[in-house]
């Protein structure tokens, strides 16, 4: 089975409205891979200052999150519905002045010039590209909007999740390790380990984790096992 480009926006844009497949991206908290970012800067002698931007940000939890903590925080996401609710949750949470979002789809050029950013996020974003060239570009766009010293936190499903994994047998995609929800044809890739460093190409892996949790998915719960790496541009 496979999906437009265009009807992968028009699921995620209904899902930012009515939350039903994965009600967590509607939290207001910073994803726990972000936090552990946090904790992994702070070691490093780095608490805010930052500047950031985050692909597939969706309702900004991770941009509020980061500007909160003195971060200055871009988020771009290919939602108009998700952008909207980002503008009112920053202003709610009184980061409006330093949490900026772009309705942007980032498999296009993106706005900002290279050497921009100190640090970019991405967070099951390029999970959520349904299609290499894309999730090539993207990663190709954000390497180059990086200061020459500036890191690139990726956080991404594998394919040992549970969930996941019972998604890979029960509705796989034409594309390896990817699969279609069954109840919104949503696209979903998940990602062994040379997947990922294939895509970082060219970046220096400064450190890497599996994260072990539990997710809820139509109410049960099922175990986690997601990739959590930094890369350093070279």
């Amino acid at each position: 089975m496979a999906i437009t480009h265009k009807k992968q926006q028009e699921i995620w844009d209904e899902e930012h409205r009515k939350p039903y497949v994965l009600p967590q991206m509607d939290s207001s908290e910073a994803s726990s891979g972000v936090v552990q970012l946090v904790e992994w800067l702070k070691q490093k002698g780095i608490e805010g200052g930052l500047n950031g931007i985050e692909l597939g940000c969706g309702k900004g939890r991770n941009v509020i999150g980061l500007a909160k903590l003195g971060f200055e925080m871009t988020g771009i996401d290919f939602s108009p519905a998700a952008i909207e609710e980002a503008k009112k949750r920053a202003k709610k949470a009184g980061v409006a002045d330093r949490a900026t979002f772009i309705v942007h789809d980032a498999t296009e050029p993106w706005v900002f010039d290279s050497g921009s950013f100190d640090l970019a996020i991405d967070c099951f974003a390029t999970t959520d590209i349904e299609y290499p060239e894309g999730r090539k570009f993207a990663v190709e766009e954000m390497v180059r909007i990086l200061n020459p010293s500036g890191y690139i936190l990726t956080y991404l499903l594998s394919p040992e999740d549970e969930f996941h994994k019972q998604m890979l047998v029960e509705s796989p995609a034409i594309e390896r390790n990817a699969f279609l929800h069954p109840t919104t044809g949503k696209f979903e890739k998940t990602f062994d380990r040379d997947e990922i460093i294939s895509l970082y190409r060219g970046m220096d892996l400064v450190e890497e984790r599996r994260i072990s949790k539990k997710a809820t998915f139509f109410g049960k719960e099922y175990n986690c096992y997601h990739f959590w790496m930094i890369f350093q541009k070279k």
